[in-house]
């Protein structure tokens, strides 16, 4: 008789008195004694025979396995009968659902090196771990940890990272939204990257703010890839593009740097975020445009811009087709004016794109600085732009 039958009798009959209509965790019990009292290759074949409970009902038994294996971590590299534990248990957790079994499961993910028993451990935490927090943390800073280690030269095993993609997706927990956009970012391969963006696109929450606070979160320097990705996304609508431009906008106005790196990064990525507002208006933000075309004109003045993003900045402000907006160009083309009193003429698209723009908003209050415009010693072609807006504001 084998090892195996001989093994199979044994567990019959201590199970017996419990096998008709006997509560079930007294069996579940005795396999999980017999399991602890036995050999390497006895627990083996206990896992394989343990069929007179329902697999729903076992997981104790499966955790306890790897569990043993853990204890034996090192030398599950060099055991196939170990191995072969941790592999069979791991299945028959996924196929039980065993929820339990996802811290033990993922410290065998962290300590065992074989790559398909990590791609194994991946699928099943991905089907069981849901709402687990802790489960959640880890994967996500083990995520991040491999993209942080591709940034530094360090190709990471593309199987295993890809099912890590797959598992946070399974997952669909808000916390990863900024892990899976940082491995997009990264663009370690293109199977990787869609994998990623699968991932990302079913994560549930408010995918303005969780973008918007995304990138507010991350170093000056590295937010204007995350801001293009999302503003090129054919997924995010054009209102939702400047919603988000908006709030980083709003953030990076309120910041006060010091190093001169971060201050042009900062820059840069003010001139992108008040694009995407030109092209949708964005009257709620008015304050923080004008704040914007504050710091622009004023590192102008200074010779530290060109003067593409003043217009642009100007420019978003008339978009917006709010009071504030008119009353701020105002002031601007009464600063111009005066300039020009003084004999300092000011740059003749400024000044047209200024006039123009309050022309656009068509508010009374700008009357009086655009008339005065058609007195001083203006180019012809902005005369007339001036005598356009008196018609538009007087309206």
């Amino acid at each position: 008789m084998s090892r195996r039958v001989v093994l199979l009798v044994v567990i019959l009959a201590v199970l017996t008195p419990f096998a008709f209509g006997q509560e079930t965790n007294r069996a579940l019990q005795a396999y999980v004694d017999r399991f602890e009292e036995s050999t390497p290759e006895i627990k083996l074949q206990i896992l394989e025979t343990a069929d007179l409970l329902p697999v729903e009902e076992l997981g104790p038994l499966y955790t306890q396995a790897i569990q043993f294996v853990l204890t034996s971590s090192d030398q599950i590299e060099s055991d196939i009968v170990i191995r072969d534990i941790a592999l069979f248990a791991t299945e028959k957790i996924g196929e039980a659902g065993y929820a339990p079994a996802t811290s033990s499961l993922w410290t065998l993910f962290v300590e065992y090196d074989d790559n398909t028993s990590r791609i194994l451990i991946l699928d099943v935490l991905g089907q069981i771990g849901s709402g687990d927090a802790e489960l959640i943390l880890d994967l996500n800073g083990w995520v991040q940890a491999q993209t942080n280690l591709y940034r530094g030269g360090v190709l990471p095993d593309q199987q295993v990272f890809r099912s890590s993609l797959v598992a946070l997706g399974r997952l669909a927990d808000q916390s990863s939204f900024p892990v899976l956009l940082d491995v997009q970012l990264a663009q370690i391969s293109d199977a990787i990257t869609n994998e990623a963006r699968e991932s990302f696109l079913a994560l549930p929450g408010d995918y303005v703010g969780e973008a918007t606070q995304t990138i507010n979160d991350r170093a000056v320097a590295n937010r204007l890839p995350a801001l293009n990705y999302f503003l090129s996304d054919d997924t995010v609508s054009a209102e939702q593009g400047m919603q988000i431009a908006a709030g980083v906008l709003a953030e990076a106005v309120r910041e006060v740097l010091r190093d001169p790196n971060a201050i042009e990064a900062q820059r840069q990525l003010r001139y992108r975020a008040n694009q995407a507002m030109i092209e949708t208006p964005a009257p709620d933000a008015v304050e923080t445009l004008v704040r914007h075309f504050n710091l622009t004109f004023s590192d102008y003045d200074r010779g530290r811009t060109t003067r593409t993003w003043v217009l642009e900045s100007i420019a978003a402000l008339g978009t917006t087709g709010t009071e504030r907006a008119a009353q701020r160009l105002t002031q601007f083309l009464d600063l111009l004016n005066v300039y020009t009193e003084n004999d300092r003429p000011y740059d003749t698209q400024i000044m047209l794109a200024t006039i123009t723009n309050l022309e656009r908003l068509g508010y009374v209050l700008a009357y009086d600085a655009i008339f005065y415009v058609t007195l001083l010693d203006y180019p012809q072609r902005v005369k007339e732009a001036a005598v356009s807006a008196l018609d538009a504001v007087t309206q």
